[in-house]
């Protein structure tokens, strides 16, 4: 089976910036614990420090949806929830 990298881009609303780093940081954390995790890596984007990308690379589609029902995971969509302005994620896989 090929990797499956994810581009998953979150923008967060001002107020609840400070909150959501914490969020962040504890969800990197565990899910970085997880054996069909290759990476998973947290940025922020230079021009927009509201804006944050994660990085991930998973062994399979399996990981993936494993991670997606994950309880680490499950808290950090529902603490999230109502307090970023943006998400989009791309799972994509490296063809050259």
């Amino acid at each position: 089976m090929k990797e499956l990298k994810i581009v998953a881009t979150i923008v967060v609303k001002k107020e609840f910036y400070d909150e959501l780093i914490t969020v962040f940081q504890t969800v990197v954390n565990e899910t970085r614990k997880e054996a069909g995790n290759v990476s998973y890596d947290l940025h922020q984007d230079t021009k927009n420090p509201l804006k944050f990308i994660i990085l991930e690379v998973w062994k399979s589609q399996e990981a993936i949806d494993e991670h997606n029902a994950s309880e680490h995971f499950g808290a950090f969509a529902k603490a999230i929830e109502n307090k970023i302005e943006g998400l989009s994620i791309d799972v994509i896989e490296k063809i050259y």
